[in-house]
């Protein structure tokens, strides 16, 4: 299993789909817009709880965040 998903790139990609900006999307997941913004900018990882929180803002479950559209892999 390769561990090469990108969780920063993942949350842009999920905006996008949904005409946000991050600082939209930080609000509608009752995130702070700067914990989106500084890890964009530094190119950090994104905690599980706000990972969770985007999923529930969102209404994904945690396996549909990190199954990219196309995927072939099983989880």
């Amino acid at each position: 299993m390769k561990n090469d998903f990108d969780v920063t790139a993942r949350v842009r990609q999920l905006a996008l789909e949904r005409n946000l900006s991050l600082h939209s999307l930080a609000k509608a997941c009752g995130i702070n817009p700067s914990t989106l913004s500084v890890n964009r900018r530094r190119g950090g990882q994104i905690s599980l709880d706000t990972i969770t929180r985007i999923c529930d803002g969102l209404g994904l479950t945690l396996g549909e965040f990190f199954t990219l559209p196309n995927s072939t892999e099983k989880q």
